[in-house]
């Protein structure tokens, strides 16, 4: 396989990320019902699969790029903002989780942008130091963060999903 391919690959992973993130805005604003909950969790599950799964396959397959490092920023940010406007209109999240979520990220990657035009180094590469790269690089804090995402989301969505079919708590 070439690495033309190989790039197309981890940047599939991205698309189908960004897809799967429509898909699940969708099922929460519909009607609704148990299937509709599972179907929510599992594609819930596949958004965050993906995010971990694209940067693997660029990496193991020696497939990392620029594009394809800026493609899954651009990825992530459209997946966060977007996983929490449902909530925030269906007043299960405050607003400042929103404003909170897409300031931080417009500094970092504002920061990131500004660091990449003036050395060309892409964004998980741009870290100077054991800390530094811990904090914002490592594969431990990079899951740890998921799972923290995961977890908030899950529960903004299992409380949206009680309170629309009314379940008992």
């Amino acid at each position: 396989m070439s690495d033309k391919k190989k790039l197309r690959l981890s940047d599939a992973m991205t698309t189908l990320r960004i897809i799967a993130v429509a898909i699940f805005a969708l099922i929460i604003s519909a009607n609704p019902t148990i299937f509709g909950l599972i179907g929510g969790l599992v594609i819930l599950a596949l958004i965050f699969l993906t995010d971990g799964l694209d940067g693997q396959l660029a990496r193991r397959f020696d497939g990392e790029s620029k594009m394809g490092a800026f493609y899954d920023i651009v990825g992530d940010r459209i997946a966060e903002t977007v996983l929490l406007v449902p909530f925030v209109y269906l007043q299960i999240a405050n607003p400042f989780v929103l404003v909170f979520f897409i300031c931080k990220d417009f500094l970092v990657d504002f920061q990131r942008f500004a660091t990449y035009m003036q050395t060309s180094a892409v964004p998980f590469k741009q870290v100077h130091g054991p800390l530094a790269t811990f904090l914002t690089a490592s594969r431990f804090m990079r899951f740890f963060y998921a799972v923290i995402k995961l977890v908030m989301l899950g529960l903004f969505y299992l409380l949206s999903s009680i309170a629309a079919l009314q379940l008992p708590i």
